[in-house]
């Protein structure tokens, strides 16, 4: 009896800092009996621990970005900050480096200082429902999540393992707001999470916030290493994941185009400078595969890192390009605020419906823009465009408006004001729904 219980080294443990401690229990947490003690452990432990009342704390995947990051700069920017004592936990220590050097107070999350700032935090906002294992009732949750769905998830998304629904179900029963930019992204949330409805605030993303601000094209300029002013179009193209969590969703064909010198050289012909920007979690795979930028001159990636370096997001730039290209990404919903052409690429529709599988159907009507399966009619369409940019105009505009309900900016205010609304802090005048 007990043969086969694990042994660890106390003395080691009891030295070591939480990094080192994860990896030395890591293969029996992988066992999942584990790993709900330790979160059942730290949740008690979390109950103890006595909140300050003024401390929020930010947390994104990829680290510092997305709608958590927009949120934070607006606290900064607009003086909220200096009532409260805020904290980003990251992961990875060159971004933790980055941040610290630019003054931002920032710590490890598997580290002691990030433990107990998780422990500490009255407020944890994040857009991965980040912690929502360990949050206690006297914390406050808030998830901004990393765009509003098209695609099938959570509880919609027949792929989903026990395990991913489960994170979902208790993200959902721990989140005190959950953002939505509509009563049509609000209704795909709740089905998503199975979280109760009055908890889905209708906001807009903070994100988006940047698209009605001053151009930063001279920050694209310098991300890229090119001089903007050189080309007639800028065109971006954000392909949705498909590669990781050991899933395959849809082709692995679909970066080939790049690599046909038909297209280059249409690139060429008019141009155009094309940019290629990889889902975060699968950009290494698919940098691993091949090296776009040999191809032509004309095409470059833009890499997370190259952005994190700088701490500005893809959002932030997002107002310069003239044309998005995509397949499933929910990065269309928000360039239809600034109403200018998207090119859907679906070389894998039929498929990617069979395995991940959309929430908003049928898949045409949601998309306003021509649907492409060909290098030719790619070409064709990015060609009409440029002649004629109002061409889908109609149908980006029924969109953009059963999409995003509020096309003004001011989303993090919005956010900011539910917050303090929920918690007491001030008059709820308005609920946003």
């Amino acid at each position: 009896m007990g043969e086969n219980l694990p042994r660890y080294n106390f003395r080691r443990i009891l030295s070591a800092n939480l990094n080192e401690i994860i990896t030395m229990i890591r293969p029996q947490l992988d066992q999942g009996i584990l790993k709900e003690l330790l979160y059942f452990g730290l949740r008690n432990l979390n109950m103890l621990i006595p909140k300050k009342d003024n401390q929020i704390l930010f947390a994104s995947k990829p680290d510092y970005s997305d709608n958590a990051k927009a949120l934070y700069e607006y606290i900064m920017a607009n003086q909220i900050y200096q009532q409260y004592d805020i904290v980003w936990l990251v992961s990875d220590p060159e971004t933790l480096q980055i941040l610290t050097q630019n003054g931002i107070k920032a710590y490890l999350e598997k580290s002691v200082h990030g433990l107990y700032s998780i422990f500490r935090s009255k407020y944890i906002i994040g857009t991965h429902n980040h912690y929502c294992r360990l949050k206690v009732k006297k914390q406050y949750l808030v998830n901004l999540w990393h765009g509003m769905p098209l695609k099938a998830m959570g509880f919609a998304d027949h792929l989903e393992t026990e395990s991913s629904l489960q994170g979902f179900r208790i993200g959902g029963e721990a989140d005190n707001i959950l953002i939505a930019t509509s009563s049509t992204t609000r209704n795909a949330m709740v089905v998503s999470f199975l979280i109760d409805p009055r908890k889905v605030a209708i906001t807009g993303q903070p994100r988006n916030d940047y698209l009605f601000m001053v151009s930063k094209e001279q920050k694209l300029a310098q991300l890229l290493n090119r001089d903007l002013s050189e080309y007639n179009k800028l065109l971006l193209y954000m392909p949705t994941f498909r590669v990781g969590y050991d899933r395959f969703e849809g082709t692995t064909e679909h970066l080939d185009f790049l690599r046909l010198e038909i297209f280059n050289e249409f690139l060429r012909d008019n141009n155009i400078l094309f940019v290629l920007k990889l889902h975060p979690f699968e950009e290494k795979y698919w940098l691993s595969q091949d090296n776009f930028e040999q191809c032509n001159e004309n095409i470059v990636v833009l890499k997370t890192e190259c952005l994190t370096t700088h701490l500005i997001s893809i959002y932030e730039v997002l107002e310069c390009f003239d044309i998005l290209i995509t397949d499933y990404s929910s990065i269309y919903f928000d360039f239809l605020l600034l109403n200018r052409p998207i090119i859907f690429l679906t070389l894998d529709l039929e498929q990617y419906a069979q395995t991940r599988g959309f929430l908003l159907e049928p898949y045409d009507f949601w998309t306003p823009g021509p649907k492409v399966t060909t290098i030719e009619t790619l070409m064709d369409e990015i060609q009409k465009f440029i002649s004629a940019p109002n061409y889908y105009e109609r149908e980006r505009n029924t969109i953009n408006d059963l999409i995003n309900q509020f096309q003004d900016g001011k989303s993090c205010e919005r956010v900011w004001t539910q917050i303090q609304c929920r918690i007491g802090e001030i008059p709820c005048k308005q609920r946003f729904q």
